[in-house]
């Protein structure tokens, strides 16, 4: 006679509870927001996260695919619901979701925060990069009040930039991006090139922009933020942040968004939650597809506790993977 298959359960992740059949599988929600640079149209083949999981399930027997989006561990008893967007409101719903395992791959905006649009039209030059061209496209907020970016930007994606003006005088310290700090002293008001003024947010006619120049290349300082930004409510303040794990693996987020997550906004690990995890280095969107099947290919039983062994051994294997790519980068 076959046996009875497993009850499946959605009860809270303390409970020991077993149905009368056999003991529940918990359910794991992964949630993985793609950016408007290196999303799924973009990537190298073997990167996307279900192709990349549909390649180990040969060598890995105690994972079943239940259906296109789901995967089930036997030996872990859980069942991994994966979903995907390039909505920007999507994302945010994600966030201010209990439970969920949130991951935003894509470009870091050199420390502004998670960036959604439409590349896979090869739109390069489209306010996607800035505020958006729709309510789905466009910046989360997640930086230093103030961070330098190149001159050279502002046009090659063709955005409206909301640039520090000299009238508005030099920034605190405090609210500036650790690679802008040490050059906030030495800023200098430049007269920007006349064909720069229709990408610039408020300019009039004498206004000057505070800059500066590193290794040949002029940066000027952009307003970012974290909180009360022209984006708001699409910033980190604005929003109720309730996932249970966030990763953000842009490039080198643990200098540019780290601080504001964990230090300034004070979103601290308190048992299973609010972990959040990181890119040490530019980086490769290579890493959200070996995350994604750590996780899964996690063959210890683990339903209805700590996230945090599972969690702690996709650290290590994905910088595993990494290292053996020879990528010089890790995730923290």
């Amino acid at each position: 006679m076959s046996s009875m298959p497993a009850a499946i359960s959605r009860q809270h992740t303390a409970s020991s509870a077993h149905s009368t059949l056999a003991p529940a599988y918990e359910r794991r929600l992964i949630r993985v927001a793609h950016g408007v640079q290196f999303n799924p149209i973009q990537l190298p083949l073997g990167w996307g996260v279900n192709e990349h999981l549909d390649s180990l399930l040969p060598s890995h027997p105690n994972v079943v695919k239940v259906s296109d989006s789901e995967y089930r561990n036997n030996q872990q008893r859980v069942i991994f619901d994966i979903q995907e967007t390039t909505d920007k409101i999507v994302f945010r719903r994600w966030l201010e979701t209990p439970e969920l395992h949130v991951i935003y791959s894509g470009h870091a905006r050199h420390g502004r925060g998670p960036c959604f649009g439409f590349a896979a039209r090869g739109a390069m030059h489209t306010e996607d990069w800035g505020e958006g061209s729709s309510p789905t496209t466009g910046a989360f907020r997640l930086g230093f009040p103030f961070i330098g970016i190149a001159l050279s930007e502002i046009e090659e994606h063709g955005y409206t930039a909301h640039l520090l003006k000299e009238s508005e005088g030099v920034p605190d310290a405090e609210d500036c991006h650790p690679e802008l700090r040490p050059y906030r002293r030495s800023l200098q008001p430049l007269t920007l090139d006349p064909g720069l003024v229709p990408y610039l947010r408020g300019h009039q006619t004498g206004d000057r922009y505070l800059a500066y120049c590193v290794a040949g290349v002029w940066k000027v300082v952009h307003h970012a933020g974290w909180q009360n930004t022209l984006s708001s409510p699409n910033d980190w303040a604005a929003t109720q942040i309730r996932c249970r794990v966030f990763c953000h693996f842009g490039c080198s987020t643990f200098l540019h968004n780290y601080p504001i997550v964990r230090k300034i906004a004070q979103w601290r690990q308190e048992g299973n939650e609010r972990y959040a995890y990181w890119h040490v280095n530019p980086a490769y969107a290579f890493t959200t597809s070996r995350w994604v099947a750590n996780l899964v290919t996690y063959n210890v039983e683990n339903a209805f506790a700590s996230w945090e062994p599972s969690l702690r051994q996709a650290v290590d294997r994905t910088n595993s993977q990494i290292r053996a790519k020879r990528y010089r980068y890790q995730v923290i």
